[in-house]
């Protein structure tokens, strides 16, 4: 049987976890699943659990290994999409399948996060790489303690976005991460094509009802760029009364490049990280 490996969550770096809770909580249309702390990692973060995967908004608050990627990312980049984040319903079965395809892993790391506004724990184990594996994306597998789950980011408005559709990797080597993603992870390669007009190659890897938009060309850095971000609506016209009413600045609707979809693009409340709206019409 393969091993199965899916995409968890995506970790954005904040500096100031009120507000980007504020600003995600309206631009998603829905309150934070949770708002905790890591106490044995100095971080404190507010989660969103959507249809597919969920978003974490993660600060740093004190001294631990998360802090220091989070203190790391927002002196090189500022406030950005800081993580990757899988998931593996069993961490020794992942760790074997990825030691066995090159991939070092640590052994899988007990974690627990406390919810500030009920008490309620959460418990998990992380499995961790290298970031030089994904090219300088910080990325790590979670298994989640199944007793301990998340609850929904309850809408809180008309028009909530449901879903994450797609975020956006760019790199100068398709090949690393047909390795990386494909190989080592173990995540499906649905499509590869040659994109002339970006000068280079679009892989899309497919999971979690969503996918890794992987666009290689010499036009990237030295180290890959998580870079973009693209949310599910089943509304979208809705979507972007709501928010452009809010004062959020969005721009009009259009066709998108892929066919059956329409799409705009969110400009302000998103901490500056490319965002885009999507709706599936087909």
């Amino acid at each position: 049987m393969a091993h199965q490996t899916t995409i968890d969550h995506v970790i954005i770096a904040v500096r100031d976890l009120a507000q980007a809770t504020q600003d995600y909580s309206l631009l998603l249309g829905r309150h934070p699943s949770w708002q905790g702390s890591h106490p044995d990692h100095g971080t404190a973060n507010a989660l969103f659990k959507l249809d597919n995967i969920y978003i974490e908004l993660l600060a740093a608050t004190g001294k631990g290994m998360a802090a220091d990627v989070v203190k790391g990312l927002l002196t090189e980049r500022g406030q950005c999409l800081g993580g990757l984040v899988f998931a593996t319903p069993q961490a020794e079965a992942f760790v074997t399948h990825a030691k066995a395809r090159g991939l070092a892993t640590s052994d899988p790391f007990p974690g627990h996060g406390i919810d500030q506004n009920t008490g309620a724990e959460r418990h998990w184990r992380n499995v961790f790489w290298e970031p030089s594996a994904a090219r300088g994306i910080f990325s790590f597998c979670i298994e989640h303690d199944p007793a301990s789950s998340l609850p929904d980011a309850i809408a809180l408005a008309d028009g909530p976005l449901s879903g994450v559709d797609h975020v956006v990797v760019r790199t100068r080597s398709a090949d690393a991460a047909k390795r990386f993603y494909g190989e080592q992870l173990g995540i499906r390669l649905a499509l590869e094509q040659e994109v002339p007009k970006w000068g280079g190659t679009q892989l899309f890897f497919r999971a979690s009802s969503m996918s890794i938009e992987v666009i290689a060309s010499d036009k990237a850095g030295e180290q890959d760029d998580l870079w973009g971000m693209a949310y599910k609506t089943a509304d979208i016209d809705l979507a972007r009364t709501r928010l452009a009413e809010a004062g959020v600045a969005v721009s009009s609707v259009r066709d998108g490049r892929k066919f059956g979809t329409r799409v705009c693009t969110v400009k302000s409340h998103v901490l500056d990280i490319p965002t885009l709206l999507v709706e599936h019409t087909q």
